[in-house]
């Protein structure tokens, strides 16, 4: 089945790309060797890790008058055992002078707005992160840019899990404002949501802010994050990292911790990472990482969905070696 499957994936690829030869087929591969120590001893051994492998497809049909149809399909493989899919990206939409809109499974504006942090090429280093990456059913809108100045608004219709929850049109949406101008990058996001808990409806809000800026030979990144009213859990996180530029090399360091209130018990868990990358070319590189995390962390990304799981990892340590190449 999953041969099938593949092929299927691949017939449905090659197929307009007979047809026109604007589809861009891309895709990374990503795996590494790590070794991961937790600390209750539930664990202490070696495996080979799948970091956000994936396969698409995406391009472009130019309408006239300025306007352009845009769509793309994305999917995860994982790389590591099974090479199974999961759906990533799937949208269509419409450009042209007075924007980008689109609908379908995308980016949420929060991520690409306030996860500047996010520059480690194992998965998992970012455990400060309390907002959302991607999210189905959804319909947005991005503004032109202005001079570096831009803006984006999302509205999550009836997603998944949440199906139906309440009376409002919309079970979340999420605006937010960048400014990119030669090395300065600052995103602020805000996003407000509903999901459904153990019993009753779940309202939450998050709020970000991220900035990076590049002095050439190396950048420095922060990013701050604030969760409220959700279900009586509120939580602070921050990131501080930076990055070192030495010709095909890169060394990356960053300290992230939360600050959560849960249920009238806190929680003050933080990780460190670091990680040393050497590019081959353009699309094939090699990286060593080492993270330590303290303390134990619970609800991530937007309270994992408003309350949709309350769990908590064990302080561990990870080292890994691993390879990623792009096509």
């Amino acid at each position: 089945m999953k041969k099938l499957l593949a092929l299927a994936v691949a017939a449905a690829f090659a197929a307009p790309l007979a047809a026109s030869a604007n589809p861009t087929v891309y895709g990374r591969v990503n795996v590494n060797m790590v070794h991961e120590d937790i600390d209750d001893g539930s664990s202490d051994a070696w495996d080979v890790q799948n970091n956000a492998s994936r396969v698409g497809v995406k391009g472009s049909e130019d309408l006239g008058n300025g306007l352009a149809a845009v769509y793309q399909f994305e999917f995860g493989v994982d790389a590591s055992d099974s090479g199974d899919l999961s759906g990533r990206l799937a949208y269509a939409g419409l450009t042209g002078g007075f924007g980008t809109f689109a609908m379908g499974r995308q980016w949420t504006p929060y991520y690409g707005s306030v996860d500047k942090s996010d520059i480690f090429q194992t998965n998992g280093m970012n455990d400060e992160y309390l907002g959302l990456t991607r999210v189905g059913n959804a319909v947005a809108y991005v503004t032109p840019n202005f001079n570096g100045l831009s803006g984006k608004l999302a509205l999550v219709i009836d997603n998944g899990g949440a199906e139906d929850v309440g009376d409002d049109f919309a079970d979340w949406w999420n605006l937010s404002v960048d400014y990119d101008n030669g090395p300065l990058s600052v995103g602020f996001s805000y996003l407000t949501a509903q999901g459904t808990g153990a019993a009753d409806i779940v309202n939450g809000s998050l709020w970000g802010l991220a900035g990076k800026y590049n002095f050439g030979m190396f950048a420095l990144i922060g990013q701050y994050e604030t969760l409220t009213d959700v279900d009586g859990i509120d939580a602070d996180a921050y990131a501080i990292a930076g990055e070192l530029y030495l010709g095909n090399n890169t060394l990356r360091a960053k300290y992230g911790k939360q600050d959560f209130d849960i249920y009238g018990s806190d929680y003050d868990p933080s990780n460190w990472v670091i990680e040393a990358e050497h590019n081959f070319s353009k699309r094939t590189r090699v990286f060593v990482s080492y993270e330590d995390s303290e303390g134990s962390y619970g609800l991530t990304g937007l309270g994992k969905y408003l309350v949709g799981d309350y769990s908590s990892a064990t302080e561990h340590q990870r080292f890994g070696i691993g390879i990623r190449h792009d096509f």
